[in-house]
């Protein structure tokens, strides 16, 4: 038998997801249980997309042809903006995991054709699996290894996408005392250990979600320094590109206003200047217009003191109704507005549900962004990414089928080509 060309298995690797899948989309994995978290935000305007996505939506999730044949956008490679020539998300496919990592997958195994179609709509969406100090030193080398095997499926050009999460103690509870001198070295030893893991694989890496909360900790010195060591060991990484939490369009420190000069504050004390740039909206929903404007006046900021040209990813998990923190209401009376209510019907206010798709094409038109947005994001932003988890208890454990469900009939990015 004649050998099979690389591109045509890595062609058939890709129908292999989309085919069962029929319209639905493809791609991503993620996740592993970690500790919940809450934050509190200043207000400011909130960030949407305007009503013409609508009409915008499925010329977004039209297919393109790769070898003749129709994939949608996000499962193949997308050539970088001629702003952004650079990019190190573009002209590769995002990775695909699916397995036990993945708190949706014994979920998804376990459901009916009907409720499988419609988590497809999260399942095969590239997506970033947070990894904490829920993995013990000795576990987080494999575990990782592991998740890029499984989500490159044989072509080891493919991206994979972790956020890093490692920081004890962390939010709420880093302001109350410092990391010990055990937990300072426990911290080298894991982050070593996943650089071994990812070796010289594509990656994306979020440094640390929910970074404002550097801003409490007692002593900023030793945290940032240990922050620092992540982001230059995991920089130094022949294909990685590392992307440090800068908080939100409504927060960049608790009780006060999202300023530029306030969330590049947090970069320069964790390494921004060997990190490929920062990470906007992690956990919060304001969506992507006001992340493109402040992570823009970030770039300007850092440029401006000798930082160089920095890129920024935003997160599009959760902003298809963009909200501002304060006025995001919890699923239920007493419940943290990190498990904010989802939309339960299109045109919901002041509630969670799926935005824009993946991808390494922030600037196209097709996404409705407001044209002076749209320019920012061609120069500015390297993709699209899906690192928030609203799919899951309080953005953290377990998944949770019916906030999904929810969401997947709410999304006004549905479609899949």
């Amino acid at each position: 038998m004649l050998p099979i060309p690389f591109a045509v298995q890595q062609l058939l690797a890709v129908l292999a997801i989309v085919i069962p899948s029929a319209i639905l989309t493809p791609a991503a994995a993620l996740t592993d249980s970690l500790p919940g978290v809450a934050a509190t935000a200043s207000p400011s305007p909130a960030g949407g997309v305007p009503a013409k996505q609508q009409a915008a939506k499925k010329r977004a999730t039209a297919p393109v042809q790769a070898a003749g044949v129709s994939l949608p956008p996000w499962q193949a490679p997308q050539p970088a903006h001629p702003q952004n020539p650079t990019n190190p998300l573009a002209n590769r496919l995002w990775g695909v995991y699916h397995g036990p990592q993945d708190q949706l997958y014994n979920v998804y195994e376990s459901a009916n054709a009907q409720t499988r179609a419609a988590l497809d709509t999260i399942r095969v969406r590239p997506r970033t699996k947070w990894y904490g100090n829920f993995l013990a030193d000795h576990e987080i080398q494999s575990r990782a290894k592991d998740y890029i095997v499984n989500s490159q499926a044989g072509n080891p050009t493919t991206l994979s996408q972790m956020a890093v999460f490692r920081m004890k103690p962390w939010e709420h509870d880093a302001c109350t005392r410092v990391p010990t001198p055990v937990e300072q070295a426990s911290y080298k030893t894991w982050i070593r250990n996943l650089a071994a893991g990812i070796g010289d694989s594509p990656t994306l890496i979020v440094m640390q979600p929910d970074g404002p909360f550097l801003w409490c900790v007692p002593d900023i010195k030793t945290t940032s320094k240990l922050l620092r060591f992540a982001t230059k060991t995991l920089s130094n990484l022949p294909n990685t590109s590392v992307y440090i939490d800068a908080g939100a369009a409504d927060w960049c420190e608790n009780g006060r206003r999202a300023t530029a000069a306030r969330c590049a504050g947090i970069l320069k004390r964790t390494g921004i200047k060997w990190a490929r740039g920062f990470a906007m909206d992690s956990t919060h929903y304001t969506g992507p217009v006001d992340n493109i404007r402040l992570g823009s006046q970030i770039v300007n900021h850092l440029r401006a003191r000798g930082y160089g040209e920095k890129h920024f990813i935003v997160d599009t998990a959760k902003s298809g109704q963009p909200t501002n923190w304060l006025d995001m209401k919890p699923s239920a009376p007493g419940e943290l507005k990190d498990n904010a209510r989802t939309c339960s019907r299109p045109g919901m206010k002041r509630c969670v549900t799926l935005g824009i798709p993946p991808t390494a094409r922030p600037g196209d038109p097709q996404w409705g962004l407001p044209a002076d947005v749209a320019e920012l994001a061609a120069r500015n932003v390297d993709g699209f990414v899906w690192f928030g988890r609203p799919w899951l208890y309080n953005q953290a454990d377990p998944f949770v089928l019916q906030r999904a469900m929810d969401m997947v009939r709410t999304t006004p990015w549905p479609e899949a080509g």
